[in-house]
C-alpha cells in the first residue's frame, strides 16, 4: 500500500536545532515521516542555509525545496510603511517570496496524484496556499503561538522603546484579525497548550471544533540530567538573541533585577547563551564583565553543569518556551514569569518558581541559590514531569490522531 503524501510548508528550514520553532518543526517532520511520503518547501534566509537540507532529506522523501527570502532593512521599512497604511500585516506581508508562491500553485494544482494534506507550519505560510483550487487539499495550520499575543504584549511593555511599542498597538489588531480569518480556512489548527486553544475560542467560538492542542515535546534522552558542580551559581539563559522578546527579558532582568541579586550575592554571573544576539544584547556583556554573551554555541548542554538556576524573564512572547522543556529535562532548578511558562504544566513551588516583579523574580533567584536542596527538588520534579507528559513519543500520539482525522482513518 503506497503511502499518503503530505506538503509540508516551513517558515524557518527546522536545521540546525537553534530556536524553539525549529525544534518543534523538526520533530513533527521527523515524527509525520515515520507514516507519510514528505515534501517539503521551506523559506531561507540565507543562501548558505541550502546546505542544512540534506540534514532533513532522510525525512523527507519528496524532497527539501528551499526559497530564498531576501530580507533587508530597505525591505523591512518598505513594508513596515506599506503595511501601515493598509490593512495589510506587517508580519505576515513582509514574508512574500514569488518563486515559492509559484511553486505551490505548481504543486497544488497540477501534483499527479495530489497531495491529500498541507501542513503549513507558521501561521505566515498560509498566503502561499492558493484559494481557488478546484479540488481543495485539507490544511493542518500549526499555530506555535497566538501570534498576535506577540507584538500586543510589546506594546504593553512600558520599558519598549515608544516608537516599537506604537507600530506594535496597530499591529496586533491587524494580525489577530488574520490569524482568526486564517484558521477559519484551515481545516484543522494546532496549538501548543490549552491555554492557546482557549485564547482563541475566546475570540472566535466557532473554532472550538477545528483547534486541537498539539505541544511542544523534547528529547529527554538529548537532555538528559545534568551533572551540576557543587558550587554551580551561574544565572543561565538560553534562546535565540534577536527575538524581540527574548531581547527585552535580558536587557530587563540585566537592568532591573540582576543589581537585587547582586545585592546579596555581588559576583552573581549572568549567562546568556544564544543564536545571534543583537548589538543591544552584544553590550549587556561589554559593559558588564558579570554578563557573559556567548552567541551561537554548537551544544547549549554544556553550561548546565555551572548553572545555579535557570531564569526565563519573558514579559512578552506566546506559545510554549522550549528552552523551559530542556532546563526542566535536564533536572535544572527554573524561576520564569508567568508569562514565560505559559503553556507548560508546571506547578509553583513543586518544579518552578514563578515571579513576575523585579523584587519577588530576584528573591526567587536567592532562594535557590541559597538551598542546595531546593533546587535539586525543583529540577527532579521538573524532569519527572517531562518524563511523564512531554516526552516525543506520548507528543506524537497527539500528532497522529489529527492527521486520522484529516485523512479519514479516524473520528
Amino acid at each position: 500500500m503506497p503511502r499518503p503524501k503530505i506538503l509540508f510548508l516551513a517558515h524557518l528550514l527546522p536545521y540546525p536545532l537553534d530556536g524553539g520553532g525549529q525544534i518543534k518543526s523538526y520533530h513533527t517532520l521527523r515524527l509525520l515521516s515515520e507514516r507519510y511520503d514528505v515534501t517539503m518547501l521551506a523559506l531561507i534566509r540565507r543562501d548558505e542555509e541550502r546546505e542544512n537540507a540534506k540534514y532533513l532529506e532522510p525525512f523527507c522523501i519528496g524532497g527539501v525545496h528551499c526559497y530564498l527570502l531576501k530580507r533587508n532593512a530597505l525591505s523591512n521599512v518598505t513594508n513596515a510603511l506599506v503595511a501601515l497604511l493598509t490593512n495589510r500585516s506587517f508580519l505576515v506581508s513582509r514574508d512574500t517570496e514569488r518563486e515559492l508562491a509559484a511553486a505551490m500553485c505548481f504543486t497544488c494544482y497540477f501534483s499527479l496524484p495530489p497531495y491529500p494534506v498541507i501542513h503549513v507550519d507558521h501561521l505566515q505560510m498560509m498566503p502561499f496556499v492558493p484559494r481557488d483550487m478546484t479540488e481543495p487539499i485539507p490544511i493542518v495550520l500549526d499555530q506555535h503561538n497566538v501570534e498576535h499575543r506577540i507584538p500586543k504584549r510589546l506594546s504593553e511593555t512600558p520599558s519598549a522603546n515608544p516608537l516599537m511599542r506604537w507600530y506594535a498597538g496597530i499591529e496586533w489588531r491587524k494580525l489577530r484579525r488574520f490569524e482568526l480569518a486564517t484558521m477559519r480556512r484551515a481545516d484543522v489548527s494546532l496549538t501548543v497548550s490549552d491555554e492557546d486553544r482557549d485564547a482563541f475560542v475566546a475570540l472566535a467560538p466557532d473554532l472550538a471544533d477545528k483547534i486541537v492542542t498539539y505541544p511542544i515535546g523534547v528529547d529527554t534522552d538529548y537532555f538528559a540530567v545534568a551533572e551540576r558542580a557543587p558550587d554551580a551559581s551561574d544565572l543561565l539563559s538560553i534562546g535565540t538573541m534577536y527575538w524581540m522578546p527574548n531581547v527585552d527579558a535580558a536587557t530587563w532582568f540585566v537592568s532591573d533585577i540582576l543589581p537585587l541579586v547582586r545585592h546579596a550575592k555581588p559576583d552573581a554571573r549572568f549567562v546568556i547563551v544564544g543564536a545571534k544576539p543583537t548589538p543591544e544584547i552584544v553590550a549587556l556583556g561589554q559593559r558588564d564583565a558579570g554578563v557573559v554573551v556567548t552567541g551561537t554555541v554548537p551544544d547549549v548542554r554544556p553550561f548546565a553543569a555551572t548553572c545555579g538556576v535557570f531564569i526565563v524573564p519573558l514579559r512578552s512572547g506566546s506559545g510554549m518556551r522550549v528552552k523551559i522543556l530542556n532546563a526542566l529535562s535536564m533536572g535544572l532548578p527554573v524561576v520564569s514569569t508567568t508569562v514565560g511558562a505559559e503553556g507548560i504544566g508546571v506547578t509553583h513551588g513543586t518544579n518552578i518558581l514563578l515571579a513576575d516583579t523585579p523584587r519577588v523574580f530576584a528573591d526567587a533567584v536567592l532562594q535557590v541559590l541559597n538551598d542546595r536542596a531546593l533546587a535539586d527538588r525543583l529540577g527532579a520534579n521538573g524532569r519527572r514531569l517531562m518524563e511523564e507528559r512531554y516526552g516525543w513519543n506520548a507528543v506524537g500520539r497527539q500528532l497522529f490522531a489529527v492527521y486520522d482525522r484529516v485523512l479519514g482513518n479516524g473520528v
